[in-house]
């Protein structure tokens, strides 16, 4: 429910910029020569992913205290910020941060919820280059931090680790300026955070020893700014 919230709140805002700035650049001068990759960039903005921990539904199904299982794939929110920086006509370094937060729907009154933070660099190679629009896909490593918290019953537990991240994304930009976009993005990602511990470095002694391994593919629109 949420996701969808997110993506009809994005669809909408962005379609009221897209029309609101597309008079106003046409009736601009002509806009630089320079192409839209060949600058220095930043992005921000909303996405849905869909996660695959295979380790936390598992725990959490284990626990014997939800009346129903919990889906091997769930939604959640990611909000993101980008830094791309040109390289030459063909390459792009992207400096991206995500935080995804996912919650586990079951009917009961417990909690279940896993958050990560995403740091990553990525290397993009420029697909379509233009004045108005850009498309580009690239794949890169990041060192991520990852949380799962815990409540039901009389158990009140949250656990963190951190591991590397892989990531393939392929993103467009569509000119609604001279130098503000609209943002298109998909991704897939492969995150190895190992066995969690809590806050005196010990691992859970009951159920399923809590990992943050996790595949994932989302998508995301936002914005971007070309100085």
């Amino acid at each position: 429910m949420m996701s969808n919230t997110i993506v009809l709140i994005m669809m909408t805002v962005t379609s009221a910029c897209a029309s609101g700035t597309s008079s106003r650049f046409s009736a601009h001068a002509t806009p630089p020569d320079s192409s839209s990759s060949s600058r220095v960039g930043l992005s921000t903005g909303l996405g849905v992913s869909y996660v695959r921990a295979i380790d936390i539904v598992d725990r959490i199904n284990g626990t014997g205290y939800t009346s129903e299982r919990a889906s091997e794939f769930t939604s959640g929110a990611e909000f993101y910020g980008a830094v791309t920086i040109p390289l030459n006509k063909d390459w792009v370094a992207k400096l991206e941060y995500s935080y995804l937060v996912v919650g586990y729907n079951v009917a009961t009154g417990g909690e279940f919820s896993a958050s990560v933070h995403m740091p990553t660099v990525i290397a993009q190679y420029v697909l379509v280059d233009q004045v108005t629009y850009n498309v580009k896909g690239g794949a890169g490593l990041g060192y991520h931090f990852g949380r799962y918290s815990e409540r039901y019953v009389t158990v009140d537990a949250m656990y963190d680790g951190s591991g590397v991240g892989f990531k393939i994304d392929f993103e467009a930009n569509t000119a609604f300026g001279e130098t503000f976009y609209g943002y298109l993005g998909g991704d897939a990602r492969w995150d190895f955070i190992g066995e969690l511990s809590d806050d005196q470095n010990q691992t859970s002694t009951t159920g399923i020893t809590p990992t943050l391994n996790f595949f994932s593919i989302g998508a995301k629109l936002g914005f971007t700014y070309y100085f």
